[in-house]
């Protein structure tokens, strides 16, 4: 009965250890971190994930903000963002944000989703939208933690049956 004692609680001290806070370093997408980004998408979004030709496009794209997550020089996440002018000025648009399933809830995601926020305040936006499928409750989670509020249900979003629901956030202090 103690080894098994032992061995639950050996278990557990290593679980806590994967999982403390990380501090990744951030940088700006290149061409050649494709490859890696989509394996990351495929691995977070499998059926609905991006394609390889739309993560290529946006890192061509100098409308997009694409950036990644670093630990010991492997990307362990990404984040893609999109500066878009509507009747209310300049809108910061997240399109995905995917932290590989090993350094998840290490605060990767939130590193990332503020270095997109400081880069869209940086270029004139006042607001932050960005839409996340209904059962996702982790990710509800991370963008309520962020100030992000719950608009709107949007149907179908990802597909027949896919519901998503619209976040926004203030960027404005």
């Amino acid at each position: 009965m103690i080894y098994i004692c032992r061995k639950k609680r050996e278990k557990y001290l290593r679980f806590l250890t994967v999982r403390r806070k990380a501090s990744p370093k951030i940088r700006e997408a290149q061409l050649t971190d494709l490859d890696e980004i989509y394996q990351i998408e495929v691995e977070c979004f499998s059926e609905n994930a991006f394609s390889y030709s739309q993560l290529e496009y946006c890192l061509r794209s100098p409308s997009f903000v694409n950036l990644i997550a670093l630990i010991n020089d492997e990307i362990v996440g990404f984040i893609i963002g999109l500066l878009e002018e509507s009747n209310e000025g300049i809108i910061g648009h997240v399109f995905t944000l995917d932290v590989k399933r090993k350094f998840r809830r290490m605060g990767i995601g939130s590193s990332l989703l503020e270095a997109l926020e400081r880069n869209f305040i940086k270029k004139g936006s006042k607001k932050s939208i960005l839409e996340a499928r209904l059962d996702n409750i982790s990710a509800e989670r991370l963008y309520l933690k962020h100030g992000y509020v719950p608009k709107r249900i949007i149907r179908d979003y990802y597909g027949p049956g896919l519901d998503a629901v619209r976040f926004e956030k203030n960027l404005e202090k």
